[in-house]
């Protein structure tokens, strides 16, 4: 550290020390910290310095890192440059390295568009390690492990890049939007105030959570292509009391409840199709029997869902819907219109 800073300068182990804080604590542009945000960060790390040490420090720094401050409105504040090339102050080891690789798909459709971009030169880097290393037992485990869809595999819908920033940043600072949103099977968009509460990556689907006018007691979750247009209408996001992202989920709301109450269900598959459920059972109730015919019976109580008319859809003639009878008269009612369909 010292030999990037003035030779000439005499510097004590303990400035040191504090300029390399101050390097790991400088966002990245368009992010910005104050002198005030330095002091904080440096006196809770044990380094009572006032502001005018802290501004001759950044400027001494500023001589061999690519720094900016940013002086247009006050309070000033200091960034890297946004294309600056990542300083390694602290060493990131293979296993490290595997962790951010790993998790790199997962996190981008996840966080806050600008807050990835910051971070994407750690994804880099641990790329790179990982390249580097060509006999690593970690780079192989990187290059063999995956994960894959269970259902058909479908193409992303297109999201305007503009309306999802906007929509991020709504949730992330607790903004109202208002939008142009346009429903399912129509042609036009309608106008709407909504109150983000939460984002939720259903399969490629990102699903905004949130509440809409006129009935702001509805708690919704929308498809995000579906938005047109996104903007704060610079009021203060007004979220349903108590209202909890987890607890929303757990009432099955993403499957398209249909109902609160449960249903209690029993159905007959043919041998090979219903043993997974030996393995990955419908319900922790679930009770699995094996009949005389090779045929196994399956009983649980299970949400009331489109989701889970759909699973049941999808073995097509091998299962049957036993009980409860009003979900068997659903089935009888769609086989008869298949067979329609198919005949003709």
């Amino acid at each position: 550290m010292s030999s990037l800073l003035n030779p000439k300068e005499n510097m004590s182990k303990e400035t040191s020390i504090r300029l390399i804080q101050l390097l790991r604590f400088i966002p990245r542009y368009p992010a910005k910290r104050s002198l005030s945000n330095f002091r904080d960060y440096l006196n809770s790390l044990g380094f009572e310095v006032t502001d005018r040490t802290i501004q001759r420090d950044l400027i001494k720094l500023e001589k061999f890192f690519p720094l900016i401050c940013d002086d247009r409105n006050f309070p000033y504040g200091w960034s890297w440059q946004k294309d600056s090339k990542e300083i390694d102050l602290a060493a990131m080891d293979k296993v490290e390295a595997l962790s951010l690789s790993l998790a790199e798909k997962f996190l981008e459709p996840l966080l806050p568009i600008e807050n990835y971009d910051r971070i994407s030169n750690l994804f880099n880097r641990a790329n790179n390690i990982l390249e580097s290393s060509e006999q690593s037992q970690l780079r192989r485990w990187r290059d063999r492990v995956r994960v894959v869809p269970q259902s058909q595999r479908l193409e992303p819908p297109s999201v305007n890049q503009e309306v999802q920033t906007n929509i991020y940043d709504a949730l992330l600072y607790g903004d109202q939007l208002d939008v142009l949103y346009l429903k399912t099977n129509s042609k036009v968009t309608e106008r709407r105030i909504v109150n983000p509460l939460g984002i939720v990556l259903m399969g490629i689907v990102h699903r905004l959570i949130c509440t809409m006018d006129p009935d702001f007691k509805i708690i919704r979750h929308l498809p995000l292509h579906r938005f047109k247009k996104a903007n704060s209408n610079s009021e203060p996001c007004a979220e349903p009391e108590n209202f909890n992202i987890d607890n929303y989920l757990k009432k099955e709301s993403l499957s398209f409840l249909r109902t609160e109450k449960k249903l209690k269900i029993e159905l007959l598959f043919d041998a090979h199709t219903g043993f997974h459920l030996s393995e990955t059972p419908v319900s922790k109730n679930q009770k699995y029997k094996e009949e005389k015919n090779g045929s196994i019976r399956i009983t649980g109580t299970v949400a009331d869902t489109e989701q889970l008319r759909w699973w049941i859809l999808g073995f097509g003639e091998n299962v049957e819907v036993i009980k409860p009878q009003s979900l068997r008269d659903e089935f009888v009612k769609r086989s008869n219109l298949l067979n329609r369909i198919y005949k003709s």
